[in-house]
């Protein structure tokens, strides 16, 4: 199944397979979690990649992938990581990028795209940036057959943005980078505007289940944004929830 059969608008990841991700313990749950993933979403391959620098990285596997064997470790053992165009563009962009945007300035990125392809990587690519609550830098791509144009790209992208923030917070508990130190502290209505954010309540909704003014509530909801390090409520909705804090 590819992603051209399936509608742009309802693209879901169901709540559960989210869960899985926070609740696992090793890689082979996580590759099962992701398998999954790419099976219900009709994507060819999904790939997470921690770029940091972390010392305790070896704790957590730095690639997590439905790529095949062969290719990865071709791309492993040849050293494409240092080469690979898409992550070097990463660094020049913190929007979603396809791969179809990318102009190969050498060679070696030339080289490293073609392979991809011969290995059955997938002729489309969609690479989502990502950062943790401490800065930590990584990537989630999706590849796929017939292209991620608009609607597809905007749907694919903010589905699977939530899907790497899961990841990435995943990756970085098992570096043991995350501590009670890393949860913000969100007073009582600030947990409670977000929750009911969760639920796809709007500010008069809101205002009218809490009892207080819509003036207020964009006041909760921004100094939570501002405690989450997030520039949208959603975003600040999806962190809140990856963190247990609603």
């Amino acid at each position: 199944m590819t992603n051209s059969e399936f509608d742009p608008q309802i693209i879901t990841i169901n709540d559960r397979l989210f869960d899985d991700i926070n609740e696992s313990d090793t890689q082979n749950d996580i590759l099962r979690i992701v398998e999954e993933i790419k099976n219900s979403s009709g994507i060819e391959n999904l790939t997470y990649a921690m770029l940091s620098a972390i010392p305790q990285q070896r704790k957590a596997p730095p690639l997590i992938t439905t790529y095949n064997e062969i290719w990865q470790e071709l791309y492993l053992s040849k050293g494409f990581l240092k080469d690979d165009p898409t992550v070097n563009r990463l660094f020049e962009s913190a929007l979603p990028f396809e791969w179809s945007k990318i102009v190969c300035r050498t060679p070696r990125e030339q080289l490293v795209m073609d392979l991809s392809r011969e290995y059955g990587v997938g002729e489309s690519g969609l690479t989502i940036p990502l950062r943790g609550l401490r800065g930590e830098l990584g990537i989630l791509t999706i590849t796929g057959q017939n292209g991620f144009a608009p609607p597809l790209k905007s749907c694919y992208a903010r589905t699977f943005s939530q899907v790497g923030l899961y990841l990435h917070e995943w990756h970085a508990r098992k570096a043991g980078l995350r501590s009670e130190q890393d949860i913000p502290r969100l007073s009582a209505r600030e947990k409670d505007c977000l929750a009911l954010c969760a639920e796809g309540l709007m500010g008069q909704r809101i205002s009218e289940k809490l009892g207080i003014s819509e003036a207020a509530i964009r006041l909760y909801l921004s100094s939570a944004r501002t405690k989450l390090r997030s520039q949208t409520t959603c975003g600040a909705v999806a962190k809140a929830i990856r963190l247990g804090i609603i």
